[in-house]
């Protein structure tokens, strides 16, 4: 009975609204985080390894999730009572079965595959914000003048190296201020639902001739500015970092700004209500 229970769909945070916007957060990650980018185009150095990335990617995708399956019901199953994260099943299981060595095996793989995210992240994100954000900024200056010199080589790798550091230790205090709070599940989520607002610019640039910066940019800032009232500020609410009133009662007592339960939409999960949200801000 109780793994039937697994495969039964129930209601509430769980139930088909929360499985088909993880569905669509997920596959919205894979074609817009900056690391799926960097991997695919520019670390690319043959456009025809492409050919085979089309078929072997989804095929990898699927192949793991095959070992996911028995990992999640053999950790759900193990700790009924929901203490454990579920994203900490393939270590915890082990360690709880007195598998001491396989626990150590699954550390060192686990803080591999974290390590090489948080590097290829960190690089495309630095790439990001010294191209589109620091250089723009810099070149349009007329103190600097930065334009006079000529090679910016040099500038350019400084201001990426800064910017790698910068975005560790805001990612490291974020971690500190709701990793208690928070699992790991949970705090990927809420950056999978910030790409997700990259969606409508990028898909409408593509097959919408009618789109215009002006409203690509309008879209953009309207969709984060929800998607950091409806998940991050909440976070940190209930981390402590702030008051818990602003998720109870909404700023200045508005209850129609409750950021879970936003113009008084209620009954779906904070990540579907996000993404609900700011998309059609969006």
């Amino acid at each position: 009975p109780a793994l039937v229970d697994l495969f039964t769909m129930t209601s509430g945070d769980n139930g088909y609204a929360n499985w088909a916007s993880l569905t669509f957060l997920s596959m919205m990650a894979i074609l817009f985080l900056p690391r799926q980018f960097q991997m695919a185009v520019v670390e690319n150095t043959d456009e025809r390894h492409l050919n085979k990335a089309i078929w072997l990617f989804p095929l990898y995708l699927l192949v793991i999730n095959i070992f996911v399956l028995p990992i999640a019901f053999g950790g759900l199953l193990h700790f009924p009572n929901g203490h454990i994260d579920a994203d900490t099943f393939v270590i915890t299981v082990p360690m709880a079965e007195g598998q001491i060595g396989l626990a150590l095996l699954v550390f060192l793989g686990g803080f591999s595959a974290a390590a090489s995210m948080v590097i290829v992240e960190t690089v495309a994100l630095s790439t990001m914000v010294s191209n589109d954000l620091v250089m723009p900024l810099l070149l349009g200056l007329r103190v600097v003048r930065i334009r006079e010199r000529g090679d910016l080589g040099g500038l350019l790798l400084a201001i990426r190296r800064v910017t790698i550091i910068i975005i560790l230790l805001l990612g490291y205090l974020y971690f500190q201020l709701i990793g208690q709070s928070s699992s790991l599940v949970s705090i990927g989520l809420i950056s999978f639902a910030a790409v997700a607002q990259f969606a409508p610019a990028i898909l409408g640039g593509i097959y919408w001739k009618g789109g215009t910066r002006l409203g690509a940019l309008s879209g953009l800032l309207g969709g984060f500015l929800v998607w950091a009232y409806t998940l991050p500020m909440p976070s940190l609410a209930e981390a402590g970092a702030i008051s818990t009133d602003f998720i109870v009662y909404g700023p200045k007592g508005i209850a129609l700004l409750r950021p879970y339960a936003l113009l008084g939409l209620q009954g779906l999960d904070p990540i579907s209500h996000s993404l609900f949200w700011s998309m059609t801000v969006n």
